[in-house]
């Protein structure tokens, strides 16, 4: 069992990047998508007040938070024995990070986050995007790391998920199975915008407004209009694309689980988590207002409460919609909103300084979950409809559920066998056989799978550095430095194939490539310290 959660720890980016069918060129973009300013000619008003909102505000240009480092911040971890400073240079917002013998500096490109709770930044390296190690927090006022920085030193090398960004921005240029790669230029919109929530706006404009050619989520029934939010505001522990779909393919008034299915690991009844960050639609499932109204024709839902258009929201009114009669004399806030103390705000616990709104709607803070919350199935499929979900899709959700729930190792491998005769040819299975071969020490199998997982596809990095590794057991050196070179070719930010390639290399003592190698690895990836010593050895040396 112990070598089967390695083997799925290994696995999760390969069942992550790999397509079900052969990669995609770069997408092209959507001719029906026109861009929110299409909008303003007819809905001016409405477009003023979006374009003010936090949804409005979701991404922008560095270039307009400047004044936020106008004098340089330090911020220092001293367990990773690491200095990061946000400042300005030229005009331009810029952050580094610098230890013992190095310092990284990288141009800002843009703010993820409308400042309600902060400001996450994203740097552009070639064609790729990654996160910056510095957020800027709106409640200290006050820069410090991105969230899971304080844990691991991901440098300027974490990529930005397609996942990510399809909910933060408004027309991501996102290249399908490609680490946190994008065309040029990455959005063709910046910030979320009307066709988020409305759908492609070309044939309506074309028709001269015919409503018909546009969605109206207040037209459609409240499960359709509700996963135009759910599919941003319900994270799950894992959502899974289904096959042949990416990010992209969701529209509005879609069924959301026909592009991706949303899977949650069963509460534990004796330590039953009830979070906030992403699991809104959730929690407000489980509210007593929301089960009490499924009758009804204004069933709680999120447009309820939540009206995008109007410049102010009066939550009480959308109260006492059901709330009928007078508070009692003695209630402590009889003329404040409702949601002051029914929906209230609550510390984010994985991201410092935020905090999110309860959206269980509980009668009091201390409120237990209802029975509703736990379930008895291994896995709950959140957004399940009448369709059985293909066998490609929960082999997908138990692999990456299995890392957090071990108990799912043994469904995962009867999936995976499945899988293997039901889809002999895809890039996914093939993949992850190769790599259970490997793993197995059954090096001619591994050799088999991977290269047919490559040949049928797969652009994912693991598949590449496992078929390198299968091929230099088998004695096979030359044939492995150029499967991992064609692999920095596809991923040129994959720092666990230039040190694959650099011990190859070593292997068959061409040492003034390992060299090459492992300077430029040094060059994108300063801050491993191991490899910069290494090679400080090596020049030294030689």
């Amino acid at each position: 069992m112990g070598a089967w959660r390695w083997f799925i720890w290994l696995a999760c980016p390969l069942l992550a990047q790999t397509p079900s069918a052969k990669a995609p060129s770069a997408p092209k973009a959507p001719l029906d998508y026109t861009g929110s300013k299409a909008c303003a000619g007819c809905h001016r008003a409405i477009y003023d007040h979006w374009v003010a909102s936090p949804m409005g505000r979701s991404i922008s240009p560095a270039s307009q938070h400047l004044a936020k480092a106008s004098a340089t911040a330090t911020v220092s971890n001293e367990k990773q024995r690491r200095t990061f400073e946000a400042f300005v240079d030229q005009g331009r917002l810029m952050q580094a990070e610098a230890g013992e013998a190095f310092r990284n500096v990288q141009p800002v490109g843009w703010a993820i986050g409308s400042g309600v709770n902060g400001f996450s930044f994203v740097v552009q390296r070639g064609d790729h995007l990654f996160q910056a190690p510095l957020s800027y927090y709106s409640k200290p006022n006050r820069w410090e790391l991105s969230p899971g920085y304080e844990y691991a030193d991901y440098g300027f090398n974490r990529p930005i998920a397609a996942g990510c960004i399809y909910c933060h921005s408004g027309s991501p240029n996102v290249v399908p199975h490609r680490s946190g790669l994008f065309e040029n230029p990455p959005f063709r919109e910046l910030s979320i915008g009307c066709e988020n929530c409305h759908g492609p706006g070309a044939r309506h404009i074309a028709q001269k407004g015919a409503r018909i050619a546009i969605v109206n989520p207040k037209r459609l029934t409240p499960d359709r209009a509700d996963e135009i939010c759910m599919n941003c505001h319900q994270g799950g522990d894992t959502r899974i694309l289904q096959p042949g779909k990416t990010e992209r393919d969701f529209r509005p008034g879609m069924v959301l689980n026909d592009v991706v299915a949303i899977f949650k690991l069963p509460r534990n009844r004796d330590n039953p988590a009830d979070a906030d960050l992403l699991e809104h639609h959730e929690s407000m499932r489980l509210s007593q207002c929301f089960q009490a109204t499924q009758s009804r024709a204004n069933r709680l839902s999120c447009n309820s409460c939540h009206n995008p258009h109007a410049a102010t929201t009066d939550y009480r009114q959308a109260c006492l919609g059901c709330h009928t009669a007078p508070l009692p004399a003695a209630h402590p806030n009889r003329e404040s909103d409702c949601v002051s103390c029914h929906m209230p705000k609550r510390d984010v616990q994985v991201i410092a300084h935020s905090a999110l709104t309860n959206h269980r709607i509980v009668r009091t803070p201390s409120q237990p979950l209802p029975a509703a919350a736990f379930s008895t199935a291994p896995v709950v499929h959140f957004n399940a409809t009448a369709q059985p979900l293909p066998l490609l899709t929960r082999l997908k959700a138990y692999g990456q559920l299995s890392d957090q729930q071990p108990a799912l190792l043994e469904s995962f491998e009867q999936l995976l066998n499945e899988a293997r005769r039901a889809h002999p040819d895809d890039p996914l299975v093939l993949g992850t056989l190769g790599r259970r071969a490997l793993r197995a020490n059954q090096i001619e199998d591994a050799v088999q799978y991977l290269t047919r997982s490559i040949e049928r596809g797969s652009v994912a990095t693991p598949t590449f550095e496992d078929l390198g590794e299968a091929l230099a057991k088998a004695g096979r050196l030359e044939e492995a430095v150029t499967v991992l070179r064609r692999g920095i070719e596809l991923s040129p930010y994959a720092a666990s194939l230039y040190k694959s390639l650099a011990l190859r290399l070593i292997k068959l003592q061409r040492y003034p490539e390992a060299k090459q190698t492992l300077e430029k690895y040094v060059e994108l990836f300063p801050e491993d310290d191991f490899i910069r010593r290494l090679l400080t050895q090596v020049s030294g040396g030689r």
